[in-house]
């Protein structure tokens, strides 16, 4: 993959991340128009709870890291839109189910009522539901000239938020919770609950730009990296956050003695682990044309919500 690895200027970069953020928004809001104006919508308030559960409020960063990394592998991020819409319908399914009383129980959620609160435990279960299926249904839509990059990019969605993926991470979240495991099985658990869906998001953007298979794993593995990353950064923001800034209690993890890394290591010690896991993973994008998917990348550490 020819290129080096260059960091754009922060004007370049936010106005990248602000087109392409509107695009993801309008897209999502077409959808949720098919979807009332069918010949046979589905249930009005099925619709409330879904778009309820999608924003507004979200940072909008695993879509983005799919279009990402299709600019980086030389490809159009217009065709990698489906992967983009896709992976921000899962994240949105799962923070929906996280929150539900059986999990975290979280009463609030990018500054709102979490969806169980605002439309009731069963109609959130059913968005959550919605949501996942969803994302499929567009994903298989595609806009690649042959099937393979889109079956590609469904089955690297497939396994991310399965039992190998996301739900198992959360299975081990459940079943770590109250001891003090060590270290290796924290950042399993956090590889899996979150990584594992940036990482993918990143791949499927490779995918659908027809990626060939050792450039899509190097991206993969650089996004594994970030996504450890980035969940230290969440955990350290639920030790010294501002609630009115990240929309969402803070104290939890240590109120429900959650196995988190920054638990194990302290916010210091796990600021500087994620630093250096952003940098390895900035390391590994050296052969793409990585402008924007590196400050993506960044913007993991550097946020406070």
């Amino acid at each position: 993959m020819a290129g080096a690895l260059t960091a754009p200027g922060r004007g370049a970069f936010d106005g990248w991340r602000a087109r392409w953020a509107r695009r993801v928004e309008r897209d999502l809001s077409h959808r949720r128009g098919l979807l009332l104006g069918g010949g046979d919508p589905p249930s009005g308030a099925l619709i409330a709870a879904m778009w309820h559960a999608l924003g507004p409020g979200g940072k909008r960063l695993r879509p983005l890291l799919a279009l990402a990394s299709a600019r980086a592998c030389g490809g159009s991020e217009e065709k990698a839109l489906p992967g983009a819409l896709a992976v921000e319908l899962i994240h949105s399914y799962s923070l929906v189910h996280d929150d539900l009383p059986a999990l975290d129980n979280d009463p609030v959620r990018r500054g709102r009522p979490s969806c169980h609160m605002a439309h009731g435990e069963a109609m959130a279960i059913l968005a959550g539901d919605a949501l996942q299926s969803l994302a499929f249904e567009i994903l298989s839509e595609g806009r690649a000239a042959s099937p393979g990059p889109t079956l590609r990019a469904v089955g690297l969605l497939a396994r991310a938020i399965g039992p190998l993926g996301m739900a198992g991470g959360q299975a081990m979240d459940l079943e770590l919770e109250g001891g003090d495991p060590a270290l290796s099985l924290r950042r399993l658990m956090a590889a899996k609950k979150t990584a594992e869906l940036i990482a993918a998001s990143i791949a499927i953007g490779a995918a659908l730009s027809g990626a060939a298979p050792g450039d899509l794993e190097t991206l993969r593995g650089a996004g594994l990296l970030a996504g450890e990353a980035f969940q230290i950064q969440d955990d350290i923001l639920n030790v010294t956050g501002d609630p009115k800034v990240t929309g969402k209690a803070v104290g939890t993890d240590s109120a429900r003695r959650k196995a988190s890394v920054v638990g194990k290591l302290g916010s210091g010690r796990a600021r500087r682990r994620a630093g250096a896991l952003i940098a390895k993973a900035q390391g590994m994008l050296g052969g793409f044309r990585s402008d924007m998917l590196s400050s993506l990348f960044a913007l993991m550490i550097h946020r406070d919500s």
